[in-house]
């Protein structure tokens, strides 16, 4: 295993990676009209699990949902929202912001996304692979959406793929474990935080 590499500061290697998915105030604080329920719930968990993975000189990557005020690049079936002025997820508002309880470190990675997957349209393929990793550990909300459409290409992209289920959230206990069987069934390991950093 090839050690962790630094330019002043930033990692340049990097063989496992945590992916924070979404976890931005529009989706997680319990006020907000989009909050994915659950979200909120799983802000200890993923704090824990960062300031391991930051620890151990592990690659921590945020993926922000941003989107023009207008809407236009937002998916088809969202647009409505913006017409009927209740835009979510605008670059520089509150609500694209990452709740200060996780919020990011100096040296942690950022990556916009319009679309489920964090890798559709971005560089997150290209990042990891100059980083070297190998292990992708993804986190956030929610796991119908943005959590499995990231796993899967993850998977597809030949990373070695875990969803850290007490770090990610749904609408329902009952959507959460349904999605979570189907991942397990794709060969993506779905495993608690506490049993990855034991």
């Amino acid at each position: 295993m090839e050690a962790a590499k630094k330019i002043d500061g930033m990692l340049t290697h990097a063989e496992n990676v945590i992916l924070v998915v979404d976890m931005e105030n529009d989706w997680v604080l319990p006020d907000s009209p989009m909050r994915v329920a659950g979200a909120y719930e799983t802000l200890p968990a993923i704090k824990k699990f960062l300031d391991f993975g930051r620890a151990n000189d592990w690659a921590v990557i945020y993926i922000y949902r941003i989107h023009r005020p207008s809407g236009i690049d937002a998916e088809l079936f969202r647009r409505h929202f913006f017409e009927e002025g209740k835009p979510f997820c605008i670059a520089g508002t509150k609500g694209a912001a990452i709740p200060d309880e996780i919020a990011p470190q100096p040296g942690d990675i950022k990556v916009t996304k319009q679309r489920f997957s964090a890798f559709f349209g971005t560089d997150l393929d290209i990042i990891l692979r100059g980083l070297g990793a190998k292990n992708v550990y993804i986190t956030g909300t929610q796991y119908p959406n943005c959590i499995r459409a990231t796993a899967v290409d993850s998977m597809g992209l030949d990373y070695n793929t875990t969803v850290v289920t007490d770090c990610c959230s749904a609408a329902t206990e009952e959507v959460a474990k349904a999605n979570i069987y189907d991942i397990e069934n794709m060969g993506i390991p779905c495993i608690p935080s506490t049993q990855i950093m034991k």
